[in-house]
């Protein structure tokens, strides 16, 4: 459902323009989120998962983890 919801949003910004992708990041707490946000072209790099502590981990590497103060502070460094 969420791949096909993704989808629907993404080609309302790629019919005049189909090279550009509007998601830029994905933050979910599932693994069907992380597939989803791959679905639509989101790269690795930028998908993160919460778990129920607010922790954020990085799924590329997984072993990266901040919260979400930390991850303000590093925004710049990140995107």
């Amino acid at each position: 459902f969420k791949i096909s919801c993704l989808r629907d949003i993404q080609s309302l910004f790629t019919k005049h323009q189909p090279d550009q992708n509007p998601f830029y990041a994905g933050y979910g707490n599932r693994v069907n989120d992380v597939w989803a946000y791959r679905a639509v072209g989101i790269p690795i790099q930028r998908i993160f998962t919460i778990n129920p502590k607010g922790e954020i981990r990085h799924e590329l590497t997984r072993t990266f983890q901040t919260s979400y103060g930390g991850q303000a502070y590093m925004v710049d460094c990140i995107f």
